[in-house]
């Protein structure tokens, strides 16, 4: 039985009657999980964006400006101007530059909700770094308020692309989820196991060149010696 008096539609402390008292934490997580997802911190909230092309601009109509999508306004109503919007052509792309390497995990995108809803299906999530972009998934459906897209693997880069090869690319919130990059000590240390690689390969090529070498030396005067006995008999 569940009761919500006194507590502003949540339910009170002794809302669970027995024999219901042990709830297990994945039944809590269930219920209220939706509120620790923001407890993490959106790495593309106000970081500098850039898109393919910008509609809009009449006094009528603000412009569908790229940062409209890091605002921090979730709202998918145009007249709220919380909205991104390319011109009408193929090729469309909307990307983020992170203030620094991430592992990015997953991505959350808001959708438009007055019309248009179902532009966003096809388009691709990629994340990368130094020109270099791996996709992190792509959108198959269309969805009424907001998905969050898991990457297939965590993926690191410093920019988040947003690509959709068709009429117009809308975003009304780009959010970006994930943890600490490899940096540069990563990248020191994989140079140091390709480096070591090379030296013990070159390593074990001169002590086989070596080896064979006194091989053919010990041969050689085994050989003489042999010859010697020989003579000498």
């Amino acid at each position: 039985v569940v009761s919500t008096q006194s507590t502003g539609g949540w339910p009170s402390p002794n809302f669970i009657s027995y024999p219901y008292t042990m709830w297990s934490t994945a039944v809590l997580v269930a219920l209220f999980g939706f509120q620790l997802a923001y407890c993490d911190e959106d790495l593309a909230l106000k970081r500098p964006t850039k898109q393919s092309s910008t509609w809009g601009g009449c006094p009528c109509r603000p412009q569908g400006k790229s940062d409209r999508a890091v605002d921090g306004k979730t709202s998918g109503y145009w007249r709220d101007d919380s909205c991104t919007h390319t011109k009408y052509q193929t090729g469309n792309w909307w990307e983020v530059t992170l203030d620094k390497v991430y592992k990015v995990a997953a991505v959350t995108i808001f959708n438009r909700r007055d019309c248009c809803g179902d532009r966003i299906v096809g388009a691709k999530i990629w994340v990368g770094k130094d020109g270099n972009f791996k996709e992190c998934a792509t959108v198959t459906k269309n969805f009424p308020i907001s998905e969050k897209f898991e990457c297939k693997s965590e993926l690191e880069g410093n920019v988040v692309k947003i690509t959709q090869d068709k009429a117009y690319l809308t975003l009304c919130e780009v959010q970006v989820w994930g943890g600490e990059g490899g940096g540069k000590d990563d990248e020191e240390k994989e140079d140091k196991d390709k480096k070591d690689k090379k030296d013990k390969k070159k390593e074990r090529k001169e002590k086989k060149k070596k080896e064979k070498k006194e091989k053919k030396k010990k041969d050689k005067k085994d050989k003489k010696d042999k010859k010697k006995k020989k003579k000498g008999e």
